[in-house]
């Protein structure tokens, strides 16, 4: 409307004033074309030049005020490195001194003592240096040096060599059982470094390293820093006039300061309003370097603070200089540029003055031809050329100009065309025009670029993908160079440890089908085995079907057990007695079911004890017979089955620890493939290789948790599958860094159980949808919530409900577009997304109906026959 609006007001002045227009117009084609000429060369020349300066003027300007930020923040920078590097030094002489008592076999605590107090005057920096042990174990005689110089009353050797009162003195160490310095390091098995504290009106800090014999913690070794030095150099910083510099610990609490020294160790930058030192304070706590314009609260002058980062000290060093003084050298050049520039428009508007009253006609075509050329191509018209119609002096100099536009026009081109094609993941893509000189050797390394890369990533995949059909035989057969290399043998690397742990597998399978087939021959050969009872391990009785089986019989052989024929024919001894007390009601309730149920023969286990109180499992073999009168007798036959048994739990427990190493290592080896993967992200600027680079990360870590979880696991076959997609999903919103906007997780998951085969690829499913939706479905809101459902298809199907799920993933964000099928999308998420939900014979639906976007997915769990 406004557009419109302009238009007519226009055209309504242009036509109220033609009749007007018109006899300037032809008065001024009376003027001759070279006072026209002179006059156009003038004003264009005039105009050029100030621009031209008006741009010099901004930018050197411009770099001179950067250049004195630059110097600025190089200043801080240097002064925080030499505070890094006097950091780093105290805290190697703390872990040089548990590195070496770590190896000292000596035990001798006065060499110890010297050595401490030799660390202490060679290190004029320190204020103390100390060792602390745990009871016993310096040398094991702790008793003998209660309240001696250097102990305390528990005889624990802690000495503390000082100079806090001037005199290098030796005290006891104190509060070690609660104080940080000692508990920490124990607790964390590695160094400390304490935040700055007044210790007897010393401000300081300690650097403490943990000494480990065998492995084990035994105790610390440290030294003691006082933050006073730190003080007396950095108030000695002096920037520009009135510039000055102070130091404060990562919370923001003053270390040192050049005029107020009460806020040392006392106040913080938190304790001053302005939101631009809230933000310095929040740069220094999370170790970050930058600066900012502020109000100085000591002087109220508007100064430009520069804050760099002391990483080994947990602090940062402040450059605070007053604005006007920075910037005053700036000001006064743009002064001097200001008047140069108005000397030389001046001098340069006389001379095109005189230039231009020598210009003919073709010079001025020449002139415009460039300036249509030069307008073309800044706004990206390369296919404007110069005209070659002038005279014959000057006709070489359009014709030189349009060779050169084509001569660099059309590789350019070429390379632009081939890029973007590489940028949208095109990798076979050629340069195919026919250039010389260095724009051939650009092209030949951009195709020498292409071609690597997209045969290495063809070989990846190809060998990903084998992984997950379980085959670990397809080698890597292209390795990079440089980086790359580390992708390529990294992945080798990994087929063959997952191979061998697969060999390793499918070898004590055989084993166990093996032992398998041997225990069926065993129990078949016992069988038949039965008719030489008395020569053999079997022992035969014949039992009254009456209260704890009273015997009628037993084979001779029964003094396998320290018992005689006659401790059971004469009843001193029934055969219940000799049962274990918590297997005899099932031996009760067993054999009433058979007799009842009508069954002959039946085999039971359970355990007995010898007649030297030795517990023992038996195997027996039951016989129920009936005579006419219906009343029933009882036949068994035991064999003595107490090793078999030992054998079998010792195979169960060797299967777990096989079980439990098969998935440790392949869920180490996915680790790594996904550490690989990420390295390698680092070597791109491409946002869609670095993204690509990152989805398969996080693909090869969903497999990962699988056999993390497989391991933790009690039966190592099943997976709970409510814990996986929690941390599944806590690991995709902090690789997304979701927590930097407003979006939620809601979980409804039921407590279900999945097997490996199912769970691998279910869980890739869910990376695609959640990675997706995170990526995707916030990209122009600022909160949002993905929510997760899996839950037992109990009403979609009529037979084995338990044995079918429901997953439903869906967001409330910008919705899947409506002219896009997710079946056929060139989306590699999504086609993986299509392709693992056949595998898993399960069925996918979008839904649209609720507001933004949900996928719906039914399935079943795979039942694959277990191999042996």
């Amino acid at each position: 409307m406004i557009d419109a609006t302009l238009v007519f007001f226009f055209s309504s002045f242009f036509t109220a004033g033609k009749k007007h227009r018109m006899e300037p117009i032809m008065r001024f084609k009376e003027v001759p074309l070279k006072t026209k000429l002179i006059l156009y060369i003038v004003l264009g020349v005039l105009l050029v030049l100030a621009t031209s300066m008006g741009v010099i003027i901004s930018t050197v300007t411009s770099q001179e005020e950067k250049l004195a930020y630059q110097q600025s923040v190089e200043m801080a920078a240097n002064y925080a490195n030499q505070f890094d590097a006097d950091m780093k030094a105290n805290f190697a002489i703390a872990k040089t001194l548990s590195n070496t008592l770590d190896s000292y076999e000596a035990a001798d605590r006065e060499e110890v003592l010297s050595i401490l107090k030799n660390l202490l005057i060679e290190n004029p920096l320190l204020l103390g240096t100390y060792v602390a042990y745990e009871p016993n174990s310096f040398d094991g005689k702790d008793a003998e040096f209660v309240n001696a110089t250097g102990h305390d009353s528990t005889g624990r050797f802690v000495p503390y060599w000082n100079k806090m009162n001037g005199p290098i003195v030796l005290d006891p160490l104190l509060h070690y059982d609660s104080s940080d310095y000692y508990q920490l390091p124990k607790e964390r098995k590695g160094d400390l470094l304490t935040e700055p504290y007044y210790y007897e009106g010393v401000f300081m800090v300690s650097y403490v390293s943990p000494i480990f014999k065998d492995g084990g913690f035994v105790g610390i070794g440290g030294v003691d820093v006082s933050l006073e030095y730190v003080d007396e150099v950095v108030s000695e910083v002096r920037a520009f006039d009135t510039g000055y510099a102070f130091m404060v610990s990562n919370t923001g609490t003053f270390l040192s300061h050049p005029t107020r020294k009460e806020w040392i160790g006392e106040k913080s930058l938190h304790d001053f309003e302005g939101e631009e030192l809230k933000k310095a304070s929040e740069d220094i706590k999370k170790g970050f370097g930058g600066h900012l314009e502020t109000t100085d609260p000591t002087t109220g002058k508007t100064v430009v603070m520069f804050y760099e980062p002391v990483e080994t000290g947990n602090s940062a060093f402040v450059l605070v200089i007053p604005k006007e003084e920075m910037l005053a050298g700036v000001t006064d050049l743009r002064n001097r540029l200001l008047i140069i520039s108005a000397v030389s428009i001046m001098f340069m508007a006389a001379l095109a003055w005189m230039i231009a009253r020598s210009i003919t006609r073709p010079i001025d075509e020449i002139v415009e031809g460039f300036s249509c050329i030069a307008e073309d191509a800044v706004k990206g018209k390369l296919d404007s050329r110069a005209d070659t119609n002038v005279e014959v002096d000057f006709r070489e100099i359009p014709r030189g100009l349009n060779k050169i536009l084509d001569a660099v026009i059309l590789p350019i081109r070429e390379t632009m065309r081939v890029t973007n094609a590489l940028s949208k993941g095109e990798l076979k893509e050629r340069v195919h025009v026919d250039v010389e000189g260095e724009f051939r050797e650009l092209g030949d390394t951009l195709d020498k670029f292409s071609e690597t890369l997209n045969a290495i990533i063809d070989d990846s995949n190809a060998v990903l993908t084998a992984f997950q059909n379980n085959d670990f035989k397809h080698p890597i057969r292209i390795h990079g160079q440089g980086d790359f290399k580390l992708l390529t043998d990294g992945i080798e690397e990994a087929r063959r440890s997952l191979g061998r742990a697969t060999a390793e597998r499918m070898e004590a399978e055989k084993a166990l089908l093996a032992y398998a087939m041997e225990l069926e021959q065993s129990n078949k050969l016992k069988e038949d085995m039965e008719r030489v009872v008395n020569n053999s391990p079997v022992i035969a009785f014949l039992w009254k079907y009456k209260d704890k089986w009273p015997a009628e019989f037993v084979s001779k052989n029964v003094t396998l057990l320290g018992y005689s024929p006659e401790d059971f024919t004469s009843q001193r001894v029934l055969y219940g007695d000799i049962v274990h007390p918590e297997d005899l009601d099932t031996m009760r309730n067993e054999l009433s079911r058979n007799v009842e149920s009508g069954c002959d023969v039946y085999n039971s286990e359970y355990r007995i004890f010898t007649k030297s109180g030795e517990l023992r499992w038996v195997d027996e073999r039951t016989f129920i017979q009936r005579d006419l009168k219906g009343e029933i007798h009882l036949q068994g036959v035991i064999l003595d089955i107490t090793e078999h048994r030992k054998a079998e739990d010792s195979l169960l427990l060797i299967e777990e620890v096989r079980k439990k190493e098969i998935h440790h290592r392949i869920k180490n080896n996915l680790q790594v493939i996904s550490t690989l993967l990420y390295l390698e992200s680092g070597n791109f600027e491409d946002e869609k290789v670095i993204g690509a680079f990152k989805d398969s990360q996080h693909r090869v870590k969903s497999m990962a948790l699988v056999h993390e979880k497989l391991y933790q696991s009690e039966d190592m076959v099943s997976v709970d599958f409510s814990d996986y997609i929690q941390n599944l999903t806590d690991y995709l919103f902090h690789s997304y860094s979701v927590k930097n906007r407003n979006v939620s997780l809601k979980l409804d998951v039921d407590r279900i159980f999945l097997g490996m085969d199912t769970a691998i690829p279910l869980g890739i499913i869910i990376n695609e949808l959640v990675s997706n939706s995170l990526k995707h479905a916030f990209a122009e809101r600022d909160s949002g919530e993905i929510s997760i459902s899996l839950k037992r298809d109990e009403n979609g199907r009529v037979e084995n409900p338990d044995e079918y799920f429901l997953l439903d993933v869906r967001d409330n964000g910008v919705g899947f577009p409506e002219d896009l099928d997710f079946r056929d999308t060139d989306s590699l998420g999504l086609q993986l997304v299509v392709t693992l939900v056949d595998q898993i014979e399960g069925s996918i639906e979008l839904d649209r109906s609720r507001g933004g976007t949900g996928f719906c997915i039914r399935f079943k769990e795979l039942k694959y026959r277990t191999k042996l």
